[in-house]
């Protein structure tokens, strides 16, 4: 059966989030019955000390493989906190992305499923690099699927960045050694 994906950024939080919208992901059988479509229950709860998902928007971007394919979700308005609750709480806008298998699960045996695609995080802070990167507000997959592409339009002091990540999910035994260095990273203007 087709299922129909739709992003919903500013959609109410779950249960565990700690915030009011997070926005979310919601499946929708295609049907005629107007009651087919339910939430996708991912990123259901908050480290209150780190980060903030209050109007976070998730489902800001959302792109499949296709059927038997992986799904990727963002949320470029995503928090990293710093210091919180302190004189000196600082938030760095890092955006943050999700990686679900075909069945809108995230796979606990599967290293790229989940929400750790987060490549900003970590990094020089500031607006000046990546402080306000806002990963997510574009992601995709290349045309052959073996790479999933983030664009970050807030690094750099809003010239803007690209993150390419090959994909070594697919088949890794099939696609030769070109493949076995991993991950790496193109960065470009936008």
């Amino acid at each position: 059966m087709l299922v129909l994906l739709i992003g919903a950024p500013t959609a109410r939080a779950l249960s565990n989030q700690g915030a009011n919208i997070t926005g979310g992901l919601y499946s929708c059988d295609i049907t005629t019955h107007p009651d087919d479509c339910t939430r996708v229950d991912f990123d259901n709860d908050v480290d209150v000390l780190v980060e903030n998902k209050e109007n976070q928007w998730m489902g800001v971007t959302v792109q499949s493989q296709g059927p038997g394919g992986k799904i990727v979700t963002c949320a470029h308005r995503y928090q990293r906190l710093l210091f919180p609750n302190t004189p000196q709480e600082a938030r760095d806008i890092t955006g943050r992305c999700y990686m679900l298998s075909q069945d809108l699960s995230i796979d606990s045996q599967s290293d790229e499923d989940g929400g750790n695609w987060k490549f900003c995080d970590g990094r020089t802070r500031g607006h000046e690099r990546f402080g306000a990167c806002q990963q997510g507000l574009a992601a995709t997959f290349t045309k052959d699927y073996h790479y999933v592409i983030f664009g970050a339009p807030g690094a750099y002091n809003w010239k803007g960045d690209l993150m390419e990540k090959k994909k070594p999910w697919e088949n890794p035994g099939s696609v030769g050694g070109q493949f076995s260095s991993g991950i790496y990273e193109l960065e470009a203007g936008l």
